[in-house]
């Protein structure tokens, strides 16, 4: 039996206005209120939404491991920043693949802006950071326009560096501080042929709205994939919260502190008909908006094990599947609108991810780093719902459905 773990994210920005020692609000209850989507914003918002699963189902296809996590915000946020620089079939690729087919990059630029502005502003008791930066290597020109857009939009802090190791050590402080020391590394090297880099971060803690009683967490066992049965520290509480089941899944939904977060956690109903990677396969933004639509107000029982889960990711051969291809060919990738710069691609782009589940709430971060590459250079209700073999998860802002993050987990630990 396999478990999932959704987790996704698709949001990165905000740098000195919104950082992580910006908190003096968290633990202050805050009402809760929908984040306003102009008609323009919505169509792109649900496009966003697609590349979300399109990149969640991708991942989850030729993810080894037992468990895994995945910001498809901070993916769309760091591609956002560099589909400013491309232009001809490369921009069409990216722009298609990314969900904002059929928009100007104003409307885009400005979607981006609106999300990073409102989304750290919806609840104090969750802190949501984003922060955006663009690494230049001294000798090398990146054009003023593309550099004024990601600073206008993403609030991209620049920094012109030599590329040697004390840019190496500054670029992996950055990502450490923005992550509030969850992810303290992102490269662990700058090879020679690096001309930029950018890097989105994103940091989210929230408070469960019903916090489990850590004197009612006990051992319990856990049916892995492989017929295996292990004993995990497993949080249990009875309480009422957004519930929803069909012949296939059963599904809960935990808010975090006013409502505006929560953590979407579905299980198969029968694993032994259906795994959750099966479910994963089929796992759409149309299949996705029905299981959220059915949802409804139950008292139950929930048993969830702990688990804290760390992830690292080479995206480029997932975003190649997914349609995004000129971008990381040298011959082929045009980034004219970014720099002057001959024969520039997308020559790495990885993502880490860190999420840690327990009775108080939930705290995760990513980061996801491109570097630009020179040539040159409903059936009857059940009164418990156990989380006692592989599952999902979907951490989702509500009003918008952003997700924030996304994984699988098929082996507490």
């Amino acid at each position: 039996m396999k478990t999932i773990l959704l987790s996704m994210i698709l949001f990165t920005f905000c740098l000195l206005s919104c950082t992580n020692e910006d908190d003096r609000n968290f633990g202050k209850d805050t009402p809760r209120y929908d984040i306003p989507l102009s008609t323009k914003s919505g169509e792109i918002n649900t496009q966003v939404q697609k590349f979300s699963f399109d990149l969640y189902r991708e991942v989850a296809k030729t993810e080894k491991e037992e468990n895994f996590c995945l910001s498809p915000l901070s993916a769309s946020l760091c591609l956002g920043m560099i589909m400013n620089g491309a232009d001809g079939d490369t921009y069409a690729e990216m722009q298609k693949t990314l969900g904002f087919e059929g928009f100007t990059n104003q409307q885009i630029n400005e979607y981006v802006q609106m999300m990073q502005t409102e989304l750290p502003k919806l609840d104090g008791r969750t802190i949501f950071t984003n922060a955006n930066s663009l690494w230049i290597r001294n000798g090398y020109t990146l054009l003023p326009e593309f550099i004024q857009t990601n600073k206008t939009y993403y609030d991209a802090e620049v920094c012109n560096e030599p590329f040697d190791n004390s840019t190496l050590e500054k670029i992996n402080s950055w990502c450490n501080k923005k992550t509030n020391g969850l992810i303290p590394e992102i490269i662990n090297g700058i090879p020679d042929d690096i001309i930029s880099y950018l890097i989105n971060a994103i940091y989210f803690k929230g408070i469960w709205t019903n916090e489990f009683k850590k004197s009612d967490t006990k051992d319990e066992p856990f049916y892995m994939a492989n017929g295996q049965t292990i004993q995990v520290p497993t949080m249990k509480q009875t309480q009422s919260n957004n519930f929803f089941a069909d012949e296939e899944i059963m599904a809960v939904e935990l808010p975090y502190g006013n409502g505006a977060f929560s953590m979407f956690l579905f299980i198969p109903a029968d694993p032994d008909k259906k795994s959750i990677d099966d479910i994963i396969k089929g796992l759409d933004q149309e299949t996705w908006q029905k299981w959220n639509e059915q949802l409804h107000t139950s008292t139950m029982t929930i048993h969830l094990p702990r688990f804290l889960i760390k992830t690292e990711k080479d995206l480029i051969e997932t975003l190649n599947s997914l349609g995004i291809k000129d971008a990381f060919n040298d011959y082929s990738a045009n980034f004219t609108k970014m720099s002057i710069t001959k024969g520039l691609y997308i020559g790495l782009l990885k993502q880490k991810t860190y999420i840690e589940l327990n009775e108080s709430g939930t705290e995760a971060a990513a980061v996801t780093i491109g570097g630009m590459t020179s040539e040159s250079a409903f059936p009857s209700q059940p009164t418990e719902i156990r989380f006692d073999h592989p599952f999902g998860y979907v951490l989702k802002e509500k009003s918008t459905g952003a997700i924030l993050f996304a994984g699988k987990v098929g082996k507490p630990e």
